[in-house]
């Protein structure tokens, strides 16, 4: 789950009392931009040549060795991940740095999921990819074009609605243990409505951040803070991906449980 990178918030909170500064030139859009698509290219390289050419290989030359490499490899970068986006989101300026140590690391996660689901469901990894371009040229598109803009009150609706789903899907869980559900129809259909819920939510999210880039950019902020918002934009767009593919995951495991 994603809410946002803090130090955005931040920064547009120093924004409104007038602490920002420029010290060498302001943010624009393009540098903003720039600096995203960097961070996007180097997940998305990362991720395919981890997918379709490391391990390829390493399974061919020793598949259990390789699939135990793999599972201690993504246990082990998901700790310097999760220490990087707290660094960054308390010192944006690390994000230069950071960010792109961080999209080398997510790429190749991505790569090793990717290519476990390609195993039991080939193209669904492409087609979330698809999804998650479609949705943000949508949103990048009714933002520039119909700007339409999001408010705090309607955010704090959304996180009620969020959170309180999330919290049925918990109960209903732990109630499927006592066999009430029988067959667990009622969870699966449950699952489905978080999932649709959560990138709806990360929709919203995609959308917010690209209305955080327009005001830190038409405020002024310094062109440092470029890295901080380019790396919030992508990490955004990253859980949106991986939220379409557990969609996609649900609805094609429950439509073959029905067929069987």
């Amino acid at each position: 789950m994603r809410m946002g990178n803090p130090s955005v918030r931040r920064l547009i909170a120093k924004t409104n009392r007038g602490e920002m500064s420029i010290e060498i030139q302001p943010a624009t859009y393009k540098g903003v931009y720039g600096k995203a698509t960097l961070f996007a290219f180097l997940t998305v390289i990362c991720a395919v040549v981890t997918e379709l050419v490391v391990l390829p290989w390493a399974l061919k030359i020793d598949p259990i060795r390789a699939l135990t490499a793999v599972g201690i490899a993504t246990a082990v970068c998901m700790l310097p991940l999760i220490i990087m986006s707290i660094v960054i989101a308390f010192v944006p300026t690390t994000a230069k740095v950071l960010g792109i140590i961080y999209s080398v690391l997510q790429g190749g996660l991505l790569g090793c999921l990717g290519l476990f689901v390609d195993m039991f469901y080939p193209g669904i990894a492409f087609a979330a990819f698809l999804g998650t371009s479609i949705v943000f040229l949508i949103s990048l598109a009714v933002n520039r074009l119909l700007e339409v803009r999001i408010s705090s009150k309607f955010m704090r609706g959304i996180m009620v609605a969020f959170f309180s789903l999330m919290a049925l899907e918990l109960v209903v869980w732990l109630l499927s243990f006592t066999g009430i559900f029988g067959d667990f129809s009622a969870l699966w259909w449950i699952q489905l409505v978080v999932s649709a819920v959560c990138i709806i939510w990360a929709t919203i999210m995609l959308t917010w951040d690209l209305q955080n880039i327009d005001y830190l950019v038409k405020s002024g902020a310094d062109k440092k803070y470029e890295w901080c918002v380019a790396f919030s934009l992508v990490t955004t767009l990253v859980y949106l991906y991986v939220e379409i593919l557990e969609l996609l995951l649900r609805f094609v495991m429950l439509f073959q449980r029905n067929k069987n």
